[in-house]
């Protein structure tokens, strides 16, 4: 089990790509090890290796993952089945409210990792196209159980 943090982005526009990034760098300012991969480059096993997966997604269309994340998509939510009882997760959906099916592929990736066992430390975050007032909130609210909960194993 890798005490690195994991981060899944799916991006279309390159918005939650940004964020993937920009939540990668401050982790590792505070000396935390963080592994960053593409949805469409990731494998899906990689979740069963990690004790914090952070999922940051947008939605494309009516519902859609991103360009490159069905593969991802649909082994983590369609087929699901895998034991990640011993992870923590956090999920940050972007999207647009222009369309029936707001940050779809977010809530589904959210509503699947519980099904799957992992412990949600953090409410899912919907972001409208204007998402960096949300997205500070979601990352400085995932930030400070990190810290909670690093400072309680570390003691």
């Amino acid at each position: 089990m890798k005490s690195s943090i994991l981060i899944i982005y799916g991006s279309v526009t390159g918005n939650s790509e940004y964020c993937a990034d920009k939540t990668a760098k401050e982790l590792r300012e505070k000396g935390l090890e963080v592994i960053s991969e593409n949805m469409a480059d990731a494998d899906p096993m990689m979740l069963k290796d990690h004790e914090t997966v952070l999922i940051i997604t947008s939605t494309y269309g009516d519902g859609e993952p991103p360009d490159g994340a069905e593969d991802f998509y649909h082994a983590v939510v369609k087929k699901g089945g895998m034991d990640l009882g011993h992870a923590q997760f956090a999920v940050l959906a972007l999207g647009d409210t222009g369309y029936d099916q707001f940050c779809k592929c977010g809530i589904d990736f959210d509503a699947a990792l519980e099904t799957q066992g992992a412990q949600r430390i953090h409410p899912i975050v919907l972001a409208d196209t204007d998402y960096d007032a949300p997205f500070d909130e979601w990352k400085k609210g995932v930030f400070a159980v990190l810290a909670e909960r690093r400072t309680v194993a570390a003691a």
